[in-house]
Order: structure tokens, then C-alpha cells, then sequence
């Protein structure tokens, strides 16, 4: 069985990549990532706002850093493992222990578009959900508009379960998410749809 104890300071690699706890000296990088691409968060993320100041990273890095000791939710700065430069940010929220389930979230900074980072810290993080944490349910609710996200989720094996209609405020306008699941039976990487 998982020992909430030990996950505090857990650090997952892959072959380009190393996941891990935000630290308070992450805020000047992390704050960095968040401006050079405010533009396309503040499509999709409610806590992204135009008007991003410092201050608000500082939150941002404040919140992830309180969830994870309550272990509500464990976010993971993304960064490449040769340069440890962030590339994103990537977590499991609404963590719900007695259900073993989960919600997936992850961003990725503009300069690392296109290469694969979104899938490859995902995926990670899901071998790591169910291996090492035990979760059954993961879920990923996705902007029916953002396409790109979706195709993450789809290349992980996430089933498509169907679209919660305006579901988020964003921006001050309702928008729907497509919700997907993987359980820890499914396989990573088969795509398949049942709504």
C-alpha cells in the first residue's frame, strides 16, 4: 500500500524529462515560462489572467506547494533533465483517496510546443498514478476547443467519455470540456472514444 509520508519530495524521470516538486526558487523561472506563453493560458486555464504579475506565480507556487502537503493535489515542475530549465507544469488534482481517482492537468511553455513534452510528462505521470500511488480513475477534462491538449490525452488511451457543457469560466465566458478517463486497467497509448 502507498505511503502518503513518502510522496512528498518523489522525482520522476524519463528519457528527456525530470518531474518534480515546484521549490520557492522555481519562481523567477516559472514566472518566466507563464509570460512567454500568458497568450494561449489565459485561453484554457482559469488561474491564468492577462495582467500576470510576479505576485501571481508566487501564489501559483504557494498553492501547489500547500496542496502537496495536504496531498489534494501533487503538481510537478517539468523540466528538460540535461539543462533543468522548466518547460511546464504538469499535476494530479482533485485528489480523492477513498475513490483512488484523480484529475490530469499540464501546460507546456511556448518554446517547448511541438516536441512531444505534453504526452511524454503525462504519460509519466500516469505510470507514477497507478504504480506508485495507487489511483484507479484518472480524468482529464479538456476544452472542447483546445485540440491540442485533446490530442494528448488521445495518444495516452484515454477513453472519451462525452462533453460537460460550460462547465468553466473562462476569461468570463462559460466554455464545455470534453471528459476524459484511464483507469489503471486500461493500457497507455490505445486510443479509444465511447462518446
Amino acid at each position: 500500500m502507498f505511503s502518503l509520508e513518502t510522496s512528498a519530495d518523489i522525482q520522476i524521470e524519463t528519457e528527456r524529462l525530470v518531474l518534480r516538486a515546484p521549490y520557492r526558487s522555481d519562481l523567477t523561472p516559472l514566472d518566466d515560462a507563464i509570460l512567454e506563453t500568458l497568450e494561449e493560458l489565459v485561453l484554457w486555464l482559469p488561474w491564468a489572467r492577462p495582467g500576470h504579475r510576479r505576485a501571481d506565480s508566487r501564489q501559483y507556487l504557494r498553492h501547489a506547494r500547500l496542496a502537496r502537503s495536504q496531498r489534494t493535489a501533487f503538481e510537478f515542475v517539468i523540466a528538460w533533465r540535461e539543462s533543468e530549465k522548466i518547460c511546464g507544469m504538469a499535476s494530479l488534482h482533485r485528489i480523492d483517496w477513498l475513490r483512488r481517482s484523480a484529475g490530469l492537468g499540464y501546460w507546456i511553455r511556448r518554446n517547448a510546443w511541438g516536441l512531444g513534452v505534453a504526452t511524454e510528462a503525462a504519460g509519466a505521470l500516469m505510470t507514477h498514478a497507478f504504480q506508485v500511488l495507487e489511483l484507479h480513475r484518472i480524468e482529464a477534462h479538456v476544452a472542447l476547443e483546445n485540440k491540442s491538449s485533446q490530442r494528448v490525452v488521445d495518444k495516452l488511451g484515454f477513453t472519451r467519455e462525452g462533453v460537460a457543457r460550460g462547465v468553466e469560466v473562462i476569461g468570463g465566458r462559460y466554455m464545455d470540456h470534453v471528459q476524459y478517463s484511464l483507469l489503471r486497467t486500461d493500457p497507455l497509448g490505445h486510443t479509444r472514444s465511447s462518446g
